[in-house]
């Protein structure tokens, strides 16, 4: 069995080189490529068994075609194309780098696991165009699985991801589809990109196409979740708080306006305070229904369970407002 190198964990020092072919460098590391998305290539494992005792019987490991960056959303293995070679061949950083040298590269990587680079490469007072999310790559299916989430809805919402923090990337976009930054998340990290990027006048998912009613969600996640499930609708609100230019656009997508903010207490107050206020305003309006799910959002939802609650959404014109 290869040896873990401890000197040679040295994921994001900028001496960390990028192959200029990547599958041609894995291929002489002896390891099979399993599939790729276009941005990633899916691989088994090599440290799983030593991390976690146990085979990698579900691979779940990527490594990105470009910068050579490799995450296991499994065991969390994950660092730079040099790591992963320290890793393979037994040997340190520097040794690791000289042979990738010695295959051909492409640059040093710019990308840092760690620290805020990237964000670098956006000048204050500088505009964020389309050009900023090719730093970031299609989300892995392991993290879409963990989601609910298809390839097909991440794409139809544009919706990428951050392989070096390892979260989701939500763009923030005008009423004309115009970036204007976007949304970082995953469990242990949130931000909006650019600090102060105005998110009053958008919903997200605003330039998706629909038939039936517009579903107002909080996260933006959750237009992705039901799309995933065939509710093309979903559009969101980045947050409980919605702003009348929030209302007057979905109003202009839509003559039927499911309230579907989060089953809790400030989801519920919001949703009443949408309904008083716009239920004469021209479009239908009705509540989501959770049921008896327990579920905070449509994310944490089954696909039977979204589909039972959307179907049973109503009018609250003759019940009790809770």
């Amino acid at each position: 069995m290869l040896k873990t190198s401890r000197s040679g964990s040295t994921a994001g020092r900028r001496d960390d080189l990028i192959p200029g072919d990547v599958p041609s460098a894995l291929a002489e590391l002896g390891v099979e490529v399993l599939g790729d998305d276009g941005d990633n290539f899916r691989i088994r494992c090599p440290a799983h068994l030593e991390r976690t005792g146990k085979t990698d019987r579900r691979p779940s490991c990527y490594i990105h075609i470009h910068s050579g960056q490799f995450i296991c959303f499994s065991c969390e293995w994950s660092g730079s194309f040099a790591r992963f070679v320290a890793y393979m061949q037994g040997t340190d950083s520097a040794h690791a780098n000289s042979w990738i040298a010695s295959q051909g590269t492409i640059g040093r990587a710019l990308r840092l696991l760690k620290g805020d680079d990237r964000h670098a490469e956006v000048e204050p007072g500088q505009d964020v165009t389309e050009a900023h999310l090719v730093l970031f790559t299609s989300p892995p299916e392991a993290a879409r699985r963990r989601r609910g989430l298809t390839l097909e809805a991440c794409e139809r919402f544009g919706v990428r991801w951050d392989l070096a923090r390892r979260c989701w990337i939500l763009p923030i976009r005008d009423p004309d589809g115009q970036l204007l930054g976007w949304q970082e998340k995953s469990k242990r990290h949130f931000r909006n990109y650019p600090d102060g990027v105005e998110k009053g006048n958008s919903l997200f998912g605003a330039d998706v196409a629909f038939d039936g009613p517009l579903v107002m969600l909080e996260s933006p996640l959750d237009p992705v979740r039901l799309y995933s499930v065939g509710i093309e609708g979903g559009k969101a609100t980045f947050g409980a708080h919605v702003k009348h230019a929030q209302m007057g656009l979905a109003m202009e997508l839509a003559d039927t306006i499911i309230l579907a903010q989060d089953n809790d207490a400030a989801g519920r107050t919001a949703r009443n305070s949408i309904y008083y206020k716009y239920r004469y305003k021209g479009a239908a309006l009705k509540f989501w229904n959770y049921l008896n799910t327990g579920a905070k959002d449509p994310g944490e939802m089954t696909g039977m369970e979204i589909w039972d609650c959307f179907d049973a959404s109503y009018s609250p014109i003759r019940r009790k407002l809770k």
